[in-house]
C-alpha cells in the first residue's frame, strides 16, 4: 500500500485497474485484509472501505449497494452524527478496527478488489497480446537457427580434413603436373647458382 490518495481518487484508481474500493464481508476478511496491511510496509494510516451512507435507508451499503451486515468499529463506536453523505471510512493498519473520517484525508492507502477471473477464460486483448508475444519468440528463434546453421557451415568448411589452408583443388601438393617439375627444377638451379656466386 504505497500509494495514498483521497477516497475520491481511490474510488477513481480502482475503477481504471477494473476492480472496486475495497469491501469487507466477514470477520475472516477482515483479518485477511489486516494481515496484508501488516506485511506491507507503507506509511499509510490504513486503506478506504468503499462504504457510503444511504440517506434513504438510513444505513451504509458497499459501493455496489449491498448492505454492510458486517462491522469492525473501533471504540467509541459508529454513532449517528458519523452517517452522512459526506463521510468516508477506512480500515485502520494499525488494529484493524475501523473508522470514520475525513473523504479528503490523503494519509489511507488504496486496496482494489479484483473480479475473480475464471480459468481459461481469456479476454481478446490478453489473447492479441499472447499472440504478439508468441510470434515475437518464434521469429527470434528462427533468426537464431539461421545464424547457428550459418556458424556450423563456416566451421565446418575451415576444419575439412582433406585440404589444408593454401590448398584447394587447383594448387593441391598431392598432384604435381609435368609443369610443376620443370618450375621446381628451375628454381632449384637457380638457388644454386646463387649460392656460387657469393
Amino acid at each position: 500500500m504505497e500509494l495514498m490518495l483521497g477516497h475520491k481518487e481511490a474510488l477513481q484508481r480502482c475503477q481504471k485497474a477494473g476492480g472496486a474500493i475495497l469491501s469487507i464481508m466477514d470477520e475472516m476478511e477482515n483479518v485477511f485484509v489486516w494481515e496484508h496491511m501488516q506485511s506491507t510496509e507503507g506509511q499509510s494510516g490504513g486503506a478506504w472501505l468503499g462504504m457510503n451512507f444511504n440517506p434513504k435507508g438510513g444505513t451504509l451499503v458497499w459501493h455496489d449497494n449491498t448492505a454492510v451486515n458486517y462491522s469492525n468499529w473501533g471504540p467509541p463506536g459508529l454513532g449517528p452524527s458519523m452517517l452522512s453523505h459526506n463521510s468516508c471510512y477506512w480500515i485502520q493498519s494499525s488494529s484493524g478496527l475501523w473508522r470514520p473520517g475525513g473523504c479528503t484525508n490523503i494519509t489511507m492507502g488504496v486496496v482494489c478488489k479484483l473480479p475473480q477471473v475464471k480459468e481459461g477464460s481469456f479476454s481478446s486483448s490478453a489473447l492479441q497480446e499472447n499472440t504478439t508475444a508468441l510470434v515475437v519468440v518464434v521469429l527470434a528463434a528462427l533468426a537464431l537457427l539461421v545464424l547457428l546453421a550459418v556458424a556450423a557451415l563456416l566451421y565446418k568448411r575451415r576444419r575439412n580434413p582433406d585440404r589444408g589452408a593454401f590448398e584447394s583443388a587447383r594448387y593441391s601438393r598431392s598432384s604435381s603436373g609435368p609443369g610443376e617439375v620443370a618450375e621446381k627444377n628451375i628454381l632449384v638451379s637457380d638457388m644454386e647458382m646463387n649460392e656460387q656466386q657469393d
